[in-house]
C-alpha cells in the first residue's frame, strides 16, 4: 500500500448542470497531479475556459469531497452524502454563503496504479432556494498508464 507519494495524473470530468427547465453538460481533459497524504488523495489542476484560468482541488478522504476553486471567483464545497452543508462562493463582489446537499457521493481507487473515479451529485442552495442540481463524474490514471 502506498503511504505518501505523488504521481502526474490525466484527468477526465464530466459535469451535468440542471437548472430550472435548462440542462448543460460540460466535458474537460487535461493534465494533473494526484497527490496521496496523510490518508487523503488530493488531486489538482488548472481549468482554462474562454481564457480565464481556475485552479481546481479536490480533497477526498474518508467520508468526505472537498472541492476548492480558485480564480476570478472562488468556490469552496464540501461533499458529505446525505447531508447539508454550508459552502462559500467568493466573487469580486462580494461573498455569498451558499449550501450543498450531497445525494450521491462514490469513490473507486486503485492507488497502486494511480488511478481512480468520483462520482458526485448535489442541490446546490442559497438563500434556502436550490440553485441547481450538479452531477460530477471525475476519473483520473497516470499518465504513463493512458492511452493517448
Amino acid at each position: 500500500m502506498i503511504i505518501n507519494g505523488q504521481s502526474d495524473i490525466k484527468v477526465h470530468l464530466k459535469t451535468k448542470i440542471r437548472q430550472g427547465n435548462d440542462i448543460e453538460d460540460f466535458q474537460f481533459d487535461t493534465d494533473g497531479q494526484l497527490l496521496l497524504k496523510n490518508g487523503a488523495l488530493y488531486l489538482r489542476y488548472t481549468e482554462i475556459i474562454d481564457d480565464q484560468t481556475t485552479q481546481v482541488m479536490f480533497k477526498i478522504d474518508d467520508e468526505r469531497v472537498r472541492l476548492n476553486r480558485s480564480g476570478e471567483t472562488t468556490t469552496k464545497l464540501a461533499f458529505v452524502k446525505s447531508q447539508r452543508v454550508p459552502a462559500l462562493y467568493q466573487t469580486p463582489a462580494g461573498q455569498m454563503q451558499i449550501e450543498t446537499l450531497t445525494t450521491l457521493l462514490a469513490t473507486h481507487f486503485d492507488l497502486a496504479n494511480w488511478r481512480g473515479e468520483v462520482d458526485v451529485d448535489y442541490v446546490l442552495y442559497a438563500n434556502q432556494q436550490i440553485v441547481g442540481q450538479y452531477e460530477i463524474r471525475l476519473q483520473f490514471s497516470a499518465k504513463s498508464s493512458m492511452l493517448d
